[in-house]
């Protein structure tokens, strides 16, 4: 039996509560996010309407998405652009 794919996904009450953000490309946005630990994590490349498919610097995630309590978008979010060094995440539109 397949196992089913977990998406990266920040919680939806937060984005509905925090969002919308401006995006860099169509439903695509670049967002900064406050754990529940107070720990904060900058540059997560986020597609509509919560999925988090990559982030600068990082081969995997470094913390769970379900601690995510705040979204937001800093001046460098807003400004940042995705390079090919990245390493992108599975997501649900990701054909194997």
């Amino acid at each position: 039996m397949m196992q089913e794919q977990r998406y990266l996904e920040i919680p939806t009450e937060v984005i509905q509560r925090d969002g919308p953000f401006e995006e860099f490309k169509q439903d695509a946005a670049f967002v900064s996010v406050e754990l529940n630990d107070g720990k904060r994590f900058e540059h997560l490349l986020v597609i509509y309407p919560n999925y988090i498919i990559a982030m600068k610097g990082e081969s995997v995630l470094p913390f769970d998405p379900e601690q995510i309590r705040h979204a937001f978008q800093t001046d460098e979010d807003r400004k940042l652009r995705s390079s090919s060094s990245w390493v992108f995440w599975p997501h649900p539109w990701s054909k194997k």
